[in-house]
């Protein structure tokens, strides 16, 4: 099992394969992490001491290719030495550079090393940029938070060509995200994939019913939670461009979580309004998606079902119904 897991700097991604190792650890799995970025830096140190992972981009293209395929070949290498070991390939498709783009993995790149799925992990700007910050050495580098949005932005596009060129899955997970999504995504392909739209304007109380149910489909179902990602902090922002283009890459982000998945669940157990639900569950109509409504309502709107292959009522029978999904897609598999 290979994992190329990409992400912009900053996104802390290896906490989420950290604790995967460990988990995958507890059950006798053996699993790598290689930092394709720190292989590259390792090869540039013997050009140039003071390269860094802030500094790597300056480097020049012909040099960049030169440090990138070593770097794979050396991975590949290492591969190759133990087939017992499952990998979780760690790095960047791009570069974001002095205000603009360089492309760094291609297509052609993944001859050694092929994947068995992609991941890009995708984390809120101010997040990303504290992290650099606290960093030496991008305490001196000028780059902003809006810079980094369109990194990541560039990122998950990078991916998403790479990955359907080579005929590979192609996951994007919050920064936040329980790892043992990513475990599942590893380890029980079986499982159901499953998008869980609801109001982001519940109460304590709706969160929390949210959160048991969840907890209660998570044998069943590889959960893609939208909460993994903090957007919060930028309601009612100063920055209008940030700001707009934030709220535009949340909308797809949650867009590609539902065409990942195989089934959307809409999990309204408040009457709260949300224009988010009503989008999310009409894409997912219209892609072809089931759609699973928890609503424990008696009177309702005749919109409210239109777009929903059932209404559920009871959490019980919702809950039933995702395990009969579960056992019907572990058979055919």
């Amino acid at each position: 099992m290979i994992v190329f897991s990409t992400a912009t700097a900053g996104s802390n991604r290896h906490l989420m394969e950290e604790i995967t190792v460990k988990m995958a650890g507890k059950k006798n799995k053996r699993v790598r992490v290689i930092n394709f970025i720190d292989e590259m830096i390792g090869g540039a140190k013997s050009l140039n001491k003071e390269i860094d992972s802030s500094t790597l981009p300056q480097l020049d293209i012909k040099t960049l290719e030169m440090l990138k395929k070593t770097a794979f070949h050396k991975i590949s290498d290492t591969i190759k030495a133990s087939p017992k070991i499952d990998y979780i390939i760690d790095g960047h498709m791009s570069f974001w550079w002095r205000s603009g783009p360089i492309s760094l993995i291609k297509i052609n790149d993944f001859k050694e090393i092929n994947p068995d799925f992609f991941v890009t992990i995708i984390a809120e700007p101010n997040y990303m940029l504290n992290n650099l910050k606290s960093k030496k050495e991008w305490t001196d580098k000028d780059i902003n938070a809006y810079e980094l949005t369109l990194w990541s932005e560039l990122e998950k596009y990078t991916a998403d060509i790479v990955s359907e060129a080579l005929g590979k899955e192609h996951y994007i997970l919050g920064a936040h995200e329980d790892p043992s999504v990513l475990y599942d995504l590893m380890y029980s392909p079986k499982k159901l994939k499953v998008y869980v739209s609801f109001s982001m304007a519940h109460n304590e109380k709706g969160y929390k019913d949210l959160d048991q149910f969840l907890n209660r489909i998570k044998k069943y179902a590889i959960i893609f939670n939208p909460r993994t990602i903090d957007l919060k902090a930028y309601y009612g922002t100063h920055d209008e461009r940030l700001q707009t283009l934030v709220y535009n890459q949340t909308v797809r982000r949650d867009y590609g979580l539902i065409e990942q998945s195989d089934i959307v669940i809409v999990y309204l157990p408040t009457l709260v309004y949300s224009s988010g639900v009503d989008s999310e569950r009409l894409y997912a109509h219209n892609s072809g998606k089931p759609v699973l409504l928890y609503f424990p309502f008696e009177m309702y709107s005749p919109f409210t079902p239109y777009f929903v292959d059932k209404m559920y009522k009871d959490e019980d029978e919702l809950v039933r119904r995702v395990k009969e999904m579960y056992t019907r897609e572990r058979f055919y598999k």
